[in-house]
């Protein structure tokens, strides 16, 4: 405002669902002063748009992660591994809105019915890191779920090649926190691993149950656990999951496409 040069800024899920972050509606103020706004699912842009009194908003997904899509490209193989054991991956932060507590009671139950069954948590503690820790001792399978913590792309891809299934049960948080499309789903699809997950924000634009993966209730361990238990029992339908959805990230998440596509927003702008 001091200088005069004209701003636009970039939206993910919290800065529009926590209203902490948005004191005394400063959302709705910063975007009536904004050139235009960016945001990354369609589902965000809708809700930005609703409160932007006529202001430009703009959805561009986020593209894979850069250093992922090169490690992937000289990988051998590309395909998730099948086995006897359903092998469980969740990547994500230890917060409530990954909902990676409901992964741990998804594999509990499986392990009652007798399915064999692990799982491994990828990613930085965090608040609901107690919580998980202690449904995994709770439940009794101590032995079958890994916290791992926060691992390097190289590490990581090797967690997306050895997994015959990716889980991220993601549900709407307390305080209003969501998840827009979470980076790690691209990935996963990226690597042609069937994915797990639920509806929840932009999800659903990337994730077509069925077709690029399969969806299921937030909220809900025992759809999570048939859901994972289908893909294990169904080899042909994890195959074309995974197969479609590594087609999907490569027509619709190319890094470089999208980041021309933002660099084309701010051109008018800057010659303006």
């Amino acid at each position: 405002m001091i200088s005069g040069i004209p701003f636009s800024f970039t939206a993910h899920a919290r800065d529009l669902y926590q209203p902490s972050l948005n004191p005394g509606g400063l959302l709705r103020r910063k975007v009536a002063a904004a050139r235009f706004a960016v945001t990354c699912t369609e589902a965000n842009r809708r809700y930005l748009a609703r409160i932007a009194g006529g202001v430009p908003v703009h959805c561009v997904y986020h593209g894979l992660n850069a250093d992922l899509a090169r490690l992937l490209a000289g990988a051998r193989n590309g395909r998730p591994s099948t086995g006897p054991s359903i092998r469980a991956l969740g990547v994500g932060r230890l917060v409530p809105k990954k909902g990676f507590d409901i992964l741990v009671e998804a594999c509990a139950l499986l392990r009652a019915q007798g399915v064999a069954v692990s799982a491994t948590i990828v990613g930085e503690n965090g608040a609901h890191g107690p919580e998980v820790e202690q449904r995994i001792a709770a439940r009794g399978i101590v032995d079958a779920v890994r916290l791992v913590g926060p691992l390097g792309q190289a590490a990581l891809l090797d967690e997306y090649l050895g997994a015959t299934v990716f889980c991220l049960p993601c549900r709407v948080a307390d305080d209003g926190d969501r998840d827009g499309i979470p980076n790690v789903l691209v990935e996963a699809m990226a690597c042609g691993l069937p994915v797990v997950t639920t509806a929840v924000s932009g999800i659903p634009e990337l994730v077509v149950d069925g077709v690029t993966g399969l969806l299921v209730p937030a909220e809900d361990p025992q759809a999570l656990a048939d859901a994972m238990l289908r893909l294990h029992r169904d080899p042909d339908l994890a195959r074309r999951l995974g197969g479609a959805a590594e087609a999907a990230v490569r027509e619709r998440f190319d890094g470089e496409r999208l980041a021309a596509g933002l660099a084309r927003l701010f051109r008018p702008a800057v010659a303006a």
